[in-house]
């Protein structure tokens, strides 16, 4: 085990990681050096990549598909299409992939000075966890929507401005409130509370959003998983021909916004017309299952860039082409 992280531990770890990595001493010379042992130095070593005081990138190239990206953009008028060829990684490592493809096209997208929204979920996750670190001390990164809570503590929406705000060395901005709660006049009360107020204003400011696209598959979905949506509920949205959601708004595979009362008057968090008023809108979401949701998104014209892989992006051009 570490020992307490003192200044002077610190100090010391930082010193020998720059030896070794920067400087390219041995871990014997580096021991000559500082008077400790080589076993030591490889410990040392270890505990400074344990303490994230040192952290290696291995950047590998991301292949994505140049066709289809180009079909996407065309087809749905977006502003780009961002998709990874999946070839023969794991889904695992796919999904990594995807990640760090999401990451490089949020950071491109955003400038030092702007609004960043973020949603949550697993795919949004998947993106802040690419993240490198980037000096954007101006940018203010600010949720969306409401918490959802446990047991999805690690890609809920305070989480992911928590970590945004560390890769960036930015200002961040939590909404202390759940994602949905029983009723319309406890919802309304507690957009009105202050704090609540200000971030949501600031929400609404956004320049640049990350979202997710919600699927109304019982399996697929955060939000039943998470106790905010019941199956039945589910069952009624699949009948009213709803296949999707972005935040807490759901639409149709035409694109339709489908306003359910007992959630988005429910909601705490960015509405469909506010975020229809965002300038830039990312959604980032895979699977074959999800086309349906990726593309009456696509066709609502809410998304202004998508980041996908080439099985979904193939799925999705197939399904619209059935019109």
């Amino acid at each position: 085990m570490s020992e307490q992280l003192t200044p002077e531990r610190h100090s010391l770890l930082s010193d020998i990681a720059e030896l070794y990595y920067n400087q390219g001493l041995s871990q014997q010379e580096i021991g000559r050096r500082v008077k400790l042992s080589r076993p030591t130095i490889s410990r040392l070593l270890l505990e400074a990549r344990d303490l994230h005081i040192v952290e290696i990138n291995i950047n590998h190239v991301i292949p994505t598909a140049i066709a289809l990206e180009a079909k996407l953009s065309e087809r749905f008028a977006l502003r780009s299409a961002h998709v990874l060829e999946h070839g023969s990684s794991t889904d695992e490592a796919a999904f990594r992939n995807l990640g760090r493809l999401g990451a490089a096209v949020l950071t491109a997208a955003v400038p030092d000075g702007m609004i960043l929204g973020l949603s949550w979920g697993t795919t949004v996750h998947a993106v802040i966890e690419a993240l490198r670190p980037t000096r954007l001390p101006n940018v203010k990164v600010v949720q969306l929507l409401g918490g959802a809570g446990a047991p999805y503590h690690s890609i809920d929406g305070p989480e992911q401005v928590r970590r945004a705000k560390e890769m960036f060395g930015a200002q961040h901005y939590y909404l202390n409130a759940p994602m949905l709660v029983d009723y319309p006049e406890v919802a309304a009360a507690l957009r009105e509370d202050h704090s609540i107020k200000e971030v949501l204003q600031l929400a609404r400011q956004s320049h640049v959003a990350l979202v997710g696209i919600g699927s109304i598959i019982p399996e697929l979905s955060t939000q039943y998983h998470s106790g905010y949506i019941s199956y039945d509920r589910l069952r009624m949205l699949d009948q009213q021909g709803v296949v999707g959601a972005i935040c807490t708004s759901y639409f149709t595979i035409k694109g339709e916004h489908m306003h359910e009362p007992w959630c988005e008057d429910c909601a705490i968090g960015i509405s469909w017309d506010e975020l229809c008023r965002v300038p830039t809108v990312i959604a980032i979401a895979i699977g074959k299952r999800k086309a349906p949701a990726i593309l009456g998104a696509l066709r609502s014209g809410v998304v202004h860039i998508l980041v996908t892989d080439d099985a979904t992006a193939e799925e999705v051009l197939r399904l619209d082409d059935k019109g």
